[in-house]
């Protein structure tokens, strides 16, 4: 009797803490893409953590119940294997990498919720008819936020400013580079995460949608799925459109060779086809509508910059006695990673003081054909984040005869600081050619970041000179009249004067550089990215490629554990088409295997497994992906 009881009393238990896991899986994915609402909304540690809090609940109930039921509950597949051996090379490289806070927050930032797959394949066996409603759960999360999104493109304003944003640009808002189409992100920290995110969902509302036997199913899945495509079109990240382009055509053959009835493919096609009608509407429609964008202002790689057309130099301004203000000089050497090596330069020191503006004027009178070149720049010795917020440059332009008609030409806030793309010269070319003949005052002005903090605002101008160019440099460049949608997809493939493809290709090339110091072992877990940043601001960097990030950190044997890891998921994925599946369970199949194959293309060119959300969702659908591949249907 009491084996009897201790039995019965150990089912009781195991169906609780079974309930608690389902329960606490759906509370973590439903307040994930709010993290930043939770975080404002809660009081720290608990809001900045809570992720991580309830994950680590869910970890101990996951083990008792193990414990309780006498087995060890994993995946069941061989996805279990790839992602162990790859856990286990990270807490190897914890234990002999360089100790303390950088390598603990690097095995964070490499693990961050992996736990999430088991959790998901383990309460999908146990609730076999979850696998729908988890499904449905996580598209309409995607609608939600892309509904927010579209509101935000609608009424052109940030509906939850972003502080990481303000930190790293001095403002809330994102801008299509150059102009005032707005880049939407509701409540994440930038469009990109915006973007990955319901890249990884909107192939499941479309499976949704093919599989759906009831009109209403069919019309909500639909709808969700071209609120997904369209605001992924209104953040305007570029990689997140071609992989998910890639991607879409890809699992469209593949749908095509895995089955007979070609309505999937027919229906992938047709839907996107809708989804880009409607987004290129609206966005036509909206920059029609935009006011004119200044078209003087040229920013130039380092090669471009010194290779420039340059006629005659009319005006070396360091050189001269400023009309007003103090111009002490300095050289400083900065290391330009798209050249891969140093830049040294003769700067203008100025830096931004408490309580006012500071200014230096000289008076030139500007020649025909007249510009200004310059770059801007903090001092290495102050890219530390607790010194200070950044600076914002500004040159404002007054006729000597007319001074009420100045006007301001140029601003740009960089704070290297916190941002690694701004830990170089930013060099422009700024088309004076409206005032040729005439005499001005040019006002070279310094102030503080967004928290107004003056603080180590040391300031640099380089190479301050009034030049002559080329007949037509500035207008051979896009017009404003230009249509600002073509502009920015012919963007994509322009590398050499894309401000964004340039900050990638320095990423770039600075991650393959701190891989070649150790190419077998890599530079240690937390030298770059998240971890870095947070531990190591003055030395870490960005790697836009999480391909990239693996093997600098990791070396070679990591990065083979992690394309092992992809492997096996698309090993796993082609093994499971072959099943006999139903057709709703298929098509489930088929959204899943297209989220993964969008971000592994994505994670090529940025760094998008260090995004909370995008990491989540990965190990929720690769936990649904086991569960599919373990079950028979009929």
């Amino acid at each position: 009797m009491e084996l009897e009881m201790s039995a019965s009393s150990r089912q009781s238990l195991s169906s609780r803490l079974e309930r608690s896991l389902a329960t606490g899986l759906v509370l973590f994915l439903v307040g994930l893409p709010f993290h930043l609402v939770v975080k404002t909304s809660l009081p720290d540690p608990i809001g900045t953590y809570w992720k991580e809090i309830l994950l680590g609940l869910l970890v101990v109930i996951w083990a008792t119940l193990g414990f309780i039921q006498r087995r060890i509950l994993i995946g069941g597949t061989a996805l279990d294997l790839a992602l162990l051996a790859y856990l286990g090379y990270l807490l190897m490289r914890l234990v002999f990498d360089r100790p303390g806070d950088q390598a603990w927050w690097g095995f964070y930032a490499s693990v961050m919720y992996l736990p999430v797959f088991w959790l998901t394949a383990v309460v999908l066996r146990r609730y076999p008819t979850w696998l729908g409603k988890l499904a449905w759960l996580i598209v309409s999360l995607g609608a939600i936020v892309s509904l927010g999104g579209l509101v935000e493109f609608v009424i052109d304003r940030s509906l939850w400013p972003s502080a990481e944003l303000v930190q790293r640009q001095g403002f809330p808002d994102v801008y299509v580079y150059g102009t005032h189409l707005r880049r939407v992100y509701f409540v994440f920290d930038s469009p990109t995460t915006l973007a990955n995110t319901l890249a990884l969902i909107f192939p499941m509302s479309l499976g949704l949608a093919y599989a759906a036997t009831s009109a209403r199913e069919k019309l909500l899945a639909g709808t969700a799925a071209l609120l997904m495509l369209a605001c992924i079109g209104f953040t305007f990240s570029r990689g997140i459109w071609v992989a998910s382009a890639l991607g879409l055509v890809i699992m469209g053959f593949l749908s095509g060779f895995f089955q007979r009835d070609k309505r999937l493919t027919l229906g992938l096609v047709g839907l996107v086809i809708v989804g880009l009608v409607v987004w290129g509407g609206v966005t036509l429609l909206r920059t029609s509508r935009l006011p004119g964008t200044d078209q003087g202002l040229v920013e130039l790689t380092a090669e471009e910059y010194n290779n420039a057309p340059v006629l005659a130099v009319e005006h070396d301004l360091l050189e001269r006695k400023p009309d007003f203000g103090e111009t002490p000089q300095q050289v400083w050497t900065l290391y330009d990673p798209i050249a891969g090596q140093d830049d040294q330069r003769t700067v203008l020191y100025e830096p931004a003081l408490k309580g006012v503006k500071t200014e230096v004027i000289y008076r030139v009178t500007v020649p025909d054909l007249g510009a200004l070149k310059f770059g801007i720049a903090l001092s290495p010795e102050v890219w530390s984040p607790e010194k200070g917020d950044g600076v914002n440059f500004q040159v404002y332009i007054a006729p000597v005869d007319a001074p009420q008609s100045g006007q301001f030409l140029f601003h740009r806030y960089i704070n290297p600081k916190i941002n690694p793309s701004d830990r170089r010269w930013r060099n422009f070319f700024l088309d004076l050619s409206p005032w040729a003949g005439r005499e001005v005052n040019l006002s070279f002005i310094n102030d503080s970041g967004p928290v107004e903090n003056w603080d180590f605002d040391w300031a640099g101008w380089s190479e301050v000179s009034v030049v002559r160019l080329p007949y037509g440099y500035f207008t051979t460049r896009p017009a404003s009249g230009d249509n600002l949608l073509l502009q920015y997809i012919r963007s994509i493939g322009d590398w050499a004067r894309d401000e964004t493809n340039r900050d990638r290709l320095a990423a770039w090339n600075l991650a393959v550089s701190a891989w070649l110091k150790s190419p077998l072992w890599g530079d240690g877990l937390g030298s770059t990215g998240l971890a870095g940043l947070r531990t190591n601001p003055e030395g870490a960097f960005v790697t836009e490629s999480q391909v990239l990030k693996v093997l600098a950190e990791l070396g070679i044997p990591g990065l083979i554990l992690w394309l092992f890891v992809w492997f096996t998921i698309a090993k796993a994925g082609l093994q499971t088409l072959r099943l006999q599946l139903d057709f709703k369970n298929r098509a489930i199949l088929f959204g899943i295997l297209t989220s993964m194959l969008i971000i592994f293309i994505e994670g090529l060119v940025y760094q998008n497994m260090e995004v909370k959300q995008v990491n989540a969702l990965t190990w929720t659908l690769a936990g649904m992906l086991a569960y599919l591949s373990t079950i028979r249907d009929g």
